[in-house]
């Protein structure tokens, strides 16, 4: 009687083609140097886009406080008939200013000038008041009005707003960018206004 002997198996040789395959299978299942290498490849783009989209967006809400500076300044002037002092003039810049907040205002520069028109719709300026350092206009000095805001013996506040913005990061958005706006309202009262000239 033979007896059958059973043959122990044989593991693959470590250099065998089993082996080989062994070690390709292992390696793209080991995983744990891509997520590194992923990540720094994608930190700096994702920085870029980051910080640029808190600079623009930063940009255009500053953008939009200094229009709306210009327009509640005119306003105000606009509501008045008679502007005793530069004092009261400057109670109406600060009222005006408070909506840059959280915004410094050392960099805003502001220009009022109330312009008179005659009959012939000839624009001069009949007083001027500025904020920090803006333009002032020299009284009795020919401006330019929009042609449909020019009337024959009319009145108009004219309120001029400047802002150096310097972005925080500086990544997309570089330098320092002005904004201005300029924004034109008439008396409430329907007549002119009258104040102090700073020139």
């Amino acid at each position: 009687m033979v007896s059958s002997v059973s043959q122990p198996e044989v593991e693959p040789s470590a250099d065998g083609r089993h082996g080989v395959l062994g070690r390709l299978r292992s390696f793209r299942a080991d995983s744990s140097g891509i997520a590194a290498l992923e990540f720094a490849l994608i930190l700096p783009v994702m920085l870029v886009l980051y910080l640029g989209g808190i600079e623009v967006t930063d940009g255009l809400m500053l953008k939009r406080k200094v229009s709306h500076t210009a327009s509640a300044i005119a306003d105000l002037v606009a509501q008045d008939t008679a502007i005793a002092s530069t004092a009261e003039m400057q109670d109406i810049f600060n009222a005006g200013t408070t909506i840059l907040s959280p915004y410094t205002t050392s960099k805003l520069k502001v220009s009022v000038v109330a312009i008179s028109m005659d009959a012939s719709k000839k624009a001069t300026v009949s007083w001027s008041q500025t904020f920090n350092g803006g333009s002032c206009a020299a009284k009795g000095s020919v401006v330019t009005v929009p042609a449909d805001l020019q009337s024959a013996n009319g009145f108009l506040v004219r309120v001029t707003t400047e802002y150096a913005y310097t972005p925080d990061f500086g990544y997309v958005l570089t330098g320092t960018i002005p904004l201005k706006e300029r924004f034109y309202q008439a008396p409430r009262s329907g007549k002119a206004i009258t104040g102090p000239s700073c020139g």
